[in-house]
């Protein structure tokens, strides 16, 4: 995104809520990225993207994916990137458990090269846009100072938004502040209700959900305390389950661990020296699961963690949204992975729709005429107002909230656990409003934290409320079948002038 804007000649700030690449989930990740230059792997990606995302992905932006994912990948091997490339996919060679962190220090290197200015530990509360560009109203915590910028294009590029569930493998800063900060200008967002687990996490007392790779699961046994198949008893045949059935492995373990009262785990005791090599991933993570876990001597508790989020800005082919000068990459977009995504493509996509993203916004800026930000300027100071007082319980809320999306609007999802959610949220969203104090620091940083997080599980919870079926990471117990006579489309909201969420349905043929 910054790397090809840059490389167009403009001038580019980027702004983060932590330090510089610190921000996101990418060091956080396993750092594998899907994308082959051979015909049959594009066939094999392209097939694996379309049937995990269970007939709701977005065509143009799959085959964008297949086909410029390879180059991405070249991208950061002429960068100096360690990494392995096998079988169409590329491993990148961070510091266990944190593999992405190499994605990380490569992206930064080259922006460096390039000269994009950083500016970190900035919170953004605000983007507003107006008839000569957009501002952005930012929050820095250790001063209590606001930052108000304008420019003529906007990249929204903020992750996802899985930290509003309790259990989680996201940094706890992922609360979706680019899905509010987005539908708030004026964009569109869709197929929020599509939220994925990640079925095997780690699930052991005083530790956090480390990912355990898929491939190196599928070599090991899944089983209950009563020694059942896990696979076998829900009928999941599809291998590696934690790549290509996220979210029927989720499911399974949510229904043994949280309705069955049973443990669930892993057995890798067994693997042989090729297991354990199966691919980079599995083969870099040995040393952390066999002497901090004792992974070969004794069994591991799992258990899923909400892991990404499919829906998000609705973007065309070079990464724009439907507001002028407004552009979104990377997991904040929604479209590409449909109703699941395929295991190794959302690394992938922040390359591509990053890059397609930072190009785009460049030459909107070229053809751009020159104008008078005060358009913008007054739009930042009226927002300016809503952030003078709220509530000081934020940190607080923000796990009430959390603790409400994992029992009722998470992985297994009914019409009562829904509206009792709702209202759980609704109540929050109205103290995180009302609030008198006013505010300062980690209170007011909390605020605008929380302020997001209720926006943005309020459009889950209703998208999921109006899908009247189950399809992909989205599962209502009281429809359980996929009907793609009523629902093969998208949910799409905006907000009206009064600030309230707006709805319809988009049938896949009319899209």
């Amino acid at each position: 995104m910054a790397v090809s804007a840059r490389e167009a000649g403009f001038s580019v700030c980027v702004l983060s809520k932590g330090g510089p690449g610190k921000s996101t989930c990418t060091g956080y990740s396993a750092g594998v990225m899907a994308g082959s230059a051979t015909a049959d792997q594009r066939g094999y990606h392209r097939q694996n993207t379309v049937a995990a995302g269970r007939g709701l992905n977005t065509g143009r932006l799959v085959e964008i994916l297949v086909a410029e994912a390879p180059l991405r990948l070249n991208e950061l091997v002429q960068w100096g990137i360690r990494g392995d490339l096998i079988d169409g996919y590329l491993y990148a060679r961070g510091r266990p458990p944190v593999l992405g962190e190499e994605i990380v220090r490569c992206l930064l290197r080259r922006n460096e090269a390039l000269g994009t200015c950083f500016r970190g530990h900035l919170l953004v509360a605000d983007v507003v846009a107006g008839s000569d560009g957009l501002g952005v109203r930012a929050f820095e915590k250790s001063s209590g100072a606001w930052v108000d910028l304008t420019a003529k294009a906007v990249i929204i590029a903020t992750g996802g938004a899985s930290a509003l569930y309790l259990r989680t493998d996201n940094p706890r800063t992922i609360l979706g502040d680019g899905y509010r900060l987005a539908l708030e200008a004026g964009a569109v967002l869709q197929d929020m209700e599509f939220v994925q687990f990640y079925p095997l996490c780690l699930s052991e007392a005083g530790t956090t959900p480390l990912v355990i790779p898929p491939r190196l699961a599928d070599r090991g046994r899944l089983i209950n305390d009563q020694q059942e198949d896990i696979h076998e008893k829900y009928g999941i045949s599809e291998r590696p389950a934690g790549e290509k059935a996220r979210d029927l492995l989720s499911r399974a373990l949510f229904n043994e661990i949280h309705r069955n009262g049973r443990n669930v785990y892993l057995d890798l005791r067994n693997l042989s020296e090729d297991d354990w090599r199966v691919d980079p991933f599995a083969a870099s993570l040995r040393p952390l699961l066999s002497k901090r876990y004792a992974a070969e001597r004794r069994l591991l508790a799992v258990a899923p963690a909400a892991h990404h989020t499919m829906g998000g800005a609705r973007i065309d082919a070079a990464g724009a949204t439907s507001v002028p000068g407004l552009f979104a990459a990377g997991e904040v977009a929604g479209g590409l992975h449909g109703a699941n995504r395929m295991g190794g493509n959302a690394l992938s996509e922040t390359l591509v729709f990053g890059a397609r993203a930072g190009a785009a916004a460049a030459a909107w800026v070229g053809r751009a005429e020159a104008g008078d930000p005060q358009s913008v300027v007054k739009a930042l100071e009226d927002r300016a107002r809503r952030w003078d007082r709220g509530t000081p319980r934020g940190a607080e809320l923000k796990e009430h909230l959390r603790k409400t999306m994992w029992e009722d609007g998470g992985i297994m999802r009914t019409a009562e656990g829904l509206s009792r959610a709702l209202v759980a949220v609704q109540a929050i969203q109205q103290e995180a409003s009302e609030g008198a104090s006013k505010l300062a620091g980690k209170e007011l940083f909390d605020l605008i934290e929380l302020r997001s997080a209720v926006t943005v599980a309020g459009t889950i919870l209703e998208a999921s409320s109006m899908r009247r079926e189950s399809r992909g990471a989205h599962f209502r117990e009281d429809f359980p079948d996929q009907n793609d006579a009523e629902w093969q489309g998208h949910l799409l909201v905006h907000l009206s002038p009064n600030g309230e969420n707006v709805w319809r349905f988009e049938p896949l043929s009319k899209c």
